[in-house]
């Protein structure tokens, strides 16, 4: 034997010895006590697999053989993932069987609802092998939500946090799109035929549903057929009047946030150049309405020309640029549980502790949000481009990340779905988003989750918390959170009574409810549905859909911001929304629910 094969042997031996214990039997490589790389392990047996290079299942014996429930959590994230291999498949659901004490013939959904429903214990570094999981079978901008304390700071259990299909941002959420006037937009259905349904090219169609906003004066529709590819929505929602001369006659409401330039002033009145759905090119503004991009009045006032002295500004290669204010909102669609819900996108005096336990004072600030990919019992997990924190779309409230550790909550604001032709005739001077996001989809009316939507059996994602002894998972319901109580309205129910007077903890309201036309293919709505505080007084159905008579024969006039009686009384409107049952109450299971009059 040569020389080298001789030293080779003794090598050999020699490591074969070291990996023998006191029993004279190999330790095995695999050391389940040790959670880090273990769940390491797991990742890089599973990719191995994936990638047909072969792999040891011996990890997952290891675990087994442990008995130890801290790794149910991370057995169930691969096993997401792992369905394309059935031998490691059967091997993990084999350890989850061994781990829970639940049969193996549940699957995969049945140990994630199990896990959810117990609340189950996570391992140290799970938050790290979580991102890890994510950033390397699907995108690496998952690990930005994983950060270290994420685990120690989070609100809900992280196992809940599921892969919705997507990577990060891969439903993009739209930002400040392009409003058009009624008239724009019919022209658009006209000119972009790739979005007709059958012989109906009509945008918006008359009997489409659109979440219809109204804010400080400014009327918006937002289309479900483009919503129900964004599934979320960051606008600034406020108007100023727009005149001929500074002191002249209107001609029309420039809208937020549409970035003008200042060319000229007079006095307080500025002259702007810019885009405003139905608005010339061109007219005059009030300062008090306005903010500037990187300037301040002052600086501005000095700037601008006098229009009565000096020539104005030539706006293609000058100007200031500035914008009205507005209030900035997020609408948050899940269209997996139907809800709808428009938050206030500004906090004050937003301060949180970091992961080093060092406050972060980050003053009054717009959040803006994007989607996550992830889901938490079918819903929503949404995410703010500022810190990364991972919101819930559905309650408002951070889960996970920067800002879990703190007291902020989204407020919210009034919506309502409704048909397009009922909202245009109640706001003829409305906008409607554009057609022209700036992203190709397939915008056609019932293009997007039809078969989901016109499912009633199929929730899409595990759901452990759902009742369906009242109504149906996917009945829609009206849900409305005040004073810490919550409670839920059957559709079908509101729809019939049309009035219904109520009480909500100590507050006495009054819902006003109109069925939506009747469709081919159905999309999250049915009704619209507006409620208000009543203060006691018991109203019932007026002569028209916008008026409601109280006891003495008074008559009320239903507006987007309150009730108006004749004599100027207001009642004002609560913030309120859509949802199918199974979405509101899994996340309300103590909800109350409202059975009729």
């Amino acid at each position: 034997m040569p020389k080298q094969y001789r030293v080779w042997g003794l090598l050999t031996l020699l490591a074969m010895l070291l990996l023998l214990g006191t029993s004279g039997q190999a330790q095995s490589p695999y050391d389940a006590s040790n959670y880090e790389q273990t769940m390491n392990q797991m990742i890089e047996t599973g990719i191995s697999i994936l990638r047909f290079e072969g792999g040891d299942l011996a990890v997952f014996r290891a675990v087994q053989e442990s008995g130890d429930p801290l790794y149910i959590a991370p057995l169930i994230d691969l096993g997401y993932f792992m369905s394309r291999d059935a031998t490691t498949q059967e091997m993990i659901l084999a350890t989850l069987e061994e781990l829970t004490g639940q049969p193996m013939t549940i699957g995969w959904r049945g140990y994630f609802e199990w896990a959810s429903a117990n609340d189950i214990a996570l391992p140290p570094n799970y938050a790290d092998f979580k991102g890890n999981l994510f950033g390397i079978f699907i995108d690496p901008q998952f690990r930005r939500f994983f950060q270290p304390g994420t685990q120690e700071s989070a609100r809900v259990n992280l196992l809940e946090a599921v892969w919705g299909g997507v990577r990060v941002d891969g439903i993009p959420s739209l930002v400040n799109a392009r409003q058009i006037t009624p008239e724009a937009a019919a022209q658009e259905g006209v000119e972009l035929t790739q979005f007709c349904r059958g012989d109906d090219c009509s945008y918006p169609a008359g009997d489409e549903l659109v979440f219809g906003v109204y804010l400080d004066g400014d009327a918006r529709a937002y289309p479900l057929r483009l919503l129900n590819w964004h599934e979320m929505f960051n606008d600034v929602i406020g108007q100023s009047p727009m005149r001929d001369t500074p002191d002249g006659d209107i001609v029309c409401n420039f809208r937020a946030p549409t970035v003008f330039r200042a060319i000229a002033r007079s006095a307080d009145k500025v002259l702007i150049n810019g885009y405003s759905a139905g608005c010339p090119d061109e007219g005059w503004l009030s300062a008090d309405a306005l903010e500037w991009v990187d300037s301040d009045w002052d600086t501005v006032e000095n700037a601008l020309p006098d229009i009565e002295s000096e020539a104005a500004l030539d706006s293609e290669d000058s100007g200031i640029e500035g914008r009205v204010i507005g209030r900035p909102v997020m609408l948050a669609y899940c269209t997996l549980c139907g809800s709808g819900i428009l938050f206030d996108a500004t906090i004050e005096n937003l301060s949180y502790v970091d992961s080093a336990g060092e406050t972060v004072e980050m003053g009054d600030v717009v959040l803006e949000f994007g989607s996550t990919g992830m889901l938490m019992r079918s819903n929503k997990l949404m995410y703010d481009r500022d810190t990364d924190t991972v919101w819930n779309a559905l309650t408002g409230e951070p889960a996970f990340g920067a800002l879990a550790n703190s007291d902020v909550l989204l407020d919210l604001l009034p919506v309502v779905v409704t048909d397009w032709a009922t909202w245009l005739e109640e706001h003829p001077n409305s906008s409607v988003l554009s057609l022209d996001t700036g992203y190709r989809r397939n915008y056609t009316n019932g293009a997007a989750y039809s078969d989901y939507f016109n499912n009633p059996e199929f929730v899409m994602f595990p759901v452990f918390q759902q009742d369906e002894t009242l109504i149906d998972n996917k009945d829609m319901i009206f849900g409305l959170h005040l004073n810490g109580v919550d409670k839920a309205y059957s559709l079908e129910i509101l729809i019939g009574e049309q009035v219904t007077n109520d009480s909500l903890g100590e507050t006495d309201i009054v819902i006003i409810s109109r069925a939506t036309p009747d469709r081919e293919f159905f999309e999250p709505g049915g009704a619209a549905v507006r409620a208000y505080i009543s203060d006691g007084i018991v109203f019932t159905s007026g002569a028209t859909d916008n008026e409601i008579v109280d006891a003495e024969g008074n008559i009320w006039q239903m507006t987007e911001e309150a009730l108006i009686s004749a004599d100027g009384q207001r009642l004002e409107r609560l913030a309120g929304n859509l949802a199918f049952w199974f979405g509101w109450f899994s996340f309300y299971p103590d909800t109350l629910f409202y059975e009729g009059a």
